[in-house]
Order: C-alpha cells, then structure tokens, then sequence
C-alpha cells in the first residue's frame, strides 16, 4: 500500500499542474478529504512545497537520468518529481520506499510499461542521492526572472525573497480593532503550549503564528476575533487610512480581505464598495464579515472589469484602494506554483493592466480624497514602469514621506516597498510595492 501522505502529495501536485490549481486550498481539501494523520500530512505539505519550489531542478534532474526527452503525462511527472524530491532532499525517507511508492502511484494509472520507465530514472536518482540530503535553501527561478528580480530589487535582496527555513511558513492574523491582540496570543498559547507566536513590528494588529496547526480551529476563530491575512496584506489596507464615515472603494476585492479590514474603518456611518472582476469572489465577502462580527449592510458589491471602464459604480469617494491583479512574484515562497505559469512577458502585460485599472478607477477619487495603488510583486514593470506611464491629471503622488506605519516611508520616487529585507518585517513576508497619490485638483 501506498503511504498517505505520498499519495496525497502527488494528487496536489497533479492538479497543480493538470488543473493551474493553487496549492493550499488543494492541499487542505485532500488532508480533511483524507483525514491523515498529523506526520503523514506534515510530510505530504512538506513534499508538495518543496517539490514546487524546486520543480525546475527536479526536473534538470531527471533529464538527466532519461534515455530520451522526458515527455510524460502530468500524473507520472508529478509522481516523478515528488519522488525526485524526496531522494534528493529528504533525509528521513528510505529510497527503496520512496521509488517502490512512487511506481506503484504510476502502475495503478498508467499501466506496467510507463511504471517500468518511472522505476528506471527512479532508481537512477536514487544511486545519486546524497550522504545526507537537506531541503532546500531557497526557491529555484528560472535565470530570466533572476535577471529580473535582480534589476528590479538588487542581488541582495532577491537572495532574500527566495530564502526558505526548514520550518513551514508562519501565518499571520489581523486581529479586530476592538480586541487586544495579547489577548488572543495568550489563549492561542493555552491550547497550543509549543506554538511559537509573535506580534507584528509593522502592522499594530498582527499576530504571527507557527505550529499552531489550521488558523480555522484556533481559539476566537469561529467568534470572528481575527482574521487570517498576510502581514503585507494588513499593511496595504493600513495605510489607506481610512476613517468613520467615509466612503471607500475596494476596486479589487477579491474575496475582500482588505474589504473587511476597510469596512472596520469606515465603521457603521461610512461604506465601502467592493469590486472584482470574478463574482464567485464577492459572493464570499458577507459571509467572511458576518463571521467577523461586522455589519454587511455598509458593503455594496460589483462586478467590474476596470481595464475597459466603471462599469455599474458611479460617484466620488474618499479613498479608493486599487490592490491590482500581478504576477504574484512577491509571494513565490508561498506560492510556488506562480513559477509554473509565469514568463518573461507577463510582468510588462500586467503593468499595463494595471495602467488602465488605475486611470479608470483613479477617476472616482474625489478632490483631496486619496488613491492607494499596491502590487504583491518586487518587478520594475509592474511599480515605478506603471507609475511613470500612468495618466493621472490633477493628481499628486507621494513622494519622500512618511507613513503612519513604524519604519515605513514612501521613497524619492514615490514608492513604499515592504519585504523580507524590511526591518520588522519576519522572514517569510511577502514582497509588496505601493504608491499613493492625492487629487489635488
């Protein structure tokens, strides 16, 4: 019998590939699908992750065990890598079960012949294993996108955004303004005494968590006291600064994060209008507010494409933040597979996505209100590019000034850049630019 956690693994990586799904939702239905154990599912996220953050290895790897180009279905080669992986970078794993595993995975789909193939190049990987194999180090990128990143944030500072620990990536909460944040780290602590939990230096909200296990099963979860949510992620919704009574545009709401964190500041006199360009996003908003403890009755919801205009949403507004759809470069150590379906021309395409978003939904500013723009990629062509080509009359960008945040400013060239290189920020922080300007008129 196949191991769980090998066949759960290979599942997710499959409908990765097959399916461009996202990693953490696959994963989690398959270990609540499959009800594993807490080691076999610790083993499963560890081979789904480490195979995808260093998939393009993996497979310079196998090619070079292969009679012939190694073309295969994507079930074999998820089998493939994830086996590749753990040979390769698992220290604890035998190599007889690994590749006996792996085999079986491939027989049971493919058939004997394609098994026999898996087997060979599997034991050929195996003979090369090393002494003592160790995870990686950091994320394994194509060398365009190092070229890029490193034109775009420097080498020292790529280096940084691709370093990953042995440890699993902290989560961070954003906890209710109404509530103490200790508070809720204290009965965290209570149930889970080897939980290792912090406060946020950046964001005065935040808790960073590890080995605490699903943030949906932690105390206050289910009483709305926190929400689950990124430090970078808590820090763009900050720094709108948006107050009691105004009224405030999500233009890219998504499943409204950042709509809950705007509709807490607005509070029961002010409105937020969220828009994306998906409906079955906006669909989960109220019930993520309701959960919250937060009224839904200050929240209007639209379906906009604001690359080609403003759809159904009319009227001036006091803030509008604009958290515009990128290639996700930033956030590459929590979502490796962004390297699967990324390419040298996509950071250029979606700056000028963002380009149309931003003079479209930038129109709706009302004189002296304020536009926030925020990408979670460190690439030049989707921050200070779009910023220099943007069309914004009568608008004033925010150059050389400080935030509200500690140790956050907006740069000579009018950009806020939050990342694992930003002091406060932890080693797992996702990689941010913002730019904000105000309607002068």
């Amino acid at each position: 019998m196949v191991a769980p956690a090998r066949q759960i693994a290979t599942r997710v990586l499959h409908r990765v590939a097959r399916d461009d799904a996202w990693a953490a939702p696959t994963l989690d239905a398959e270990l609540r699908r499959g009800s594993v154990s807490r080691v076999d599912a610790a083993l499963a996220t560890q081979i789904v992750y480490g195979t995808l953050r260093t998939a393009r290895d993996l497979d310079a790897s196998l090619a070079r065990h292969a009679r012939r180009t190694l073309k295969v279905d994507s079930w074999t080669h998820a089998a493939l890598l994830g086996a590749a992986y753990q040979l390769l970078h698992l220290e604890r794993v035998p190599s007889h079960a690994v590749v006996n595993d792996a085999v079986e995975l491939v027989r049971m789909k493919r058939g004997k012949r394609v098994a026999g193939f898996a087997n060979a190049i599997l034991r050929k990987v195996a003979a090369d294993r090393p002494d003592v194999p160790e995870p990686p180090s950091s994320v394994a990128i194509p060398s365009w996108l190092r070229d890029a990143l490193g034109s775009s944030i420097g080498a020292e500072h790529t280096d940084d955004l691709l370093r990953v620990g042995r440890e699993p990536p902290s989560i961070d909460l954003r906890v209710r303004t109404d509530i103490e944040r200790e508070a809720i780290a204290e009965s965290i602590g209570v149930v889970h005494p080897a939980a290792v939990i912090a406060l946020t230096e950046l964001s005065p909200h935040g808790l960073r968590v590890s080995g605490a296990g699903d943030p949906r099963a932690l105390p206050g979860y289910e009483k709305g006291a926190f929400a689950v949510q990124e430090e970078g992620a808590q820090l763009i919704g900050s720094l709108l600064q948006a107050r009691p009574g105004e009224r405030v545009l999500d233009a890219c709401a998504g499943r409204g994060g950042k709509t809950a964190q705007l509709i807490e500041c607005v509070g029961e006199s002010g409105s937020v209008v969220a828009t994306d360009l998906h409906e079955h996003r906006l669909e989960q908003i109220s019930a993520e507010l309701i959960r919250l403890r937060l009224d839904p009755a200050g929240l209007e919801t639209a379906c906009v494409d604001w690359t080609v205009g403003k759809g159904t949403v009319r009227g001036d507004f006091d803030r509008v933040l604009i958290d515009a759809p990128c290639t996700g470069i930033g956030t590459l150590r929590r979502r490796p597979e962004i390297l699967l379906r990324t390419g040298r021309k996509d950071a250029a395409r979606m700056g000028e996505t963002q380009r149309r978003i931003l003079e479209n939904a930038g129109s709706l500013v009302r004189p002296g209100g304020t536009l926030l723009y925020a990408v979670c990629s460190p690439l030049s062509d989707e921050g200070p590019a779009v910023v220099e080509s943007v069309d914004l009359p009568g608008f004033d960008l925010q150059v050389g000034r400080a935030s509200h945040l500690k140790s956050l400013y907006f740069g000579s060239d009018g950009g806020l850049d939050v990342g694992p290189w930003v002091k406060g920020a932890g080693p797992w922080a996702d990689a941010y630019q913002v730019y904000m300007w105000v309607n002068v008129g």
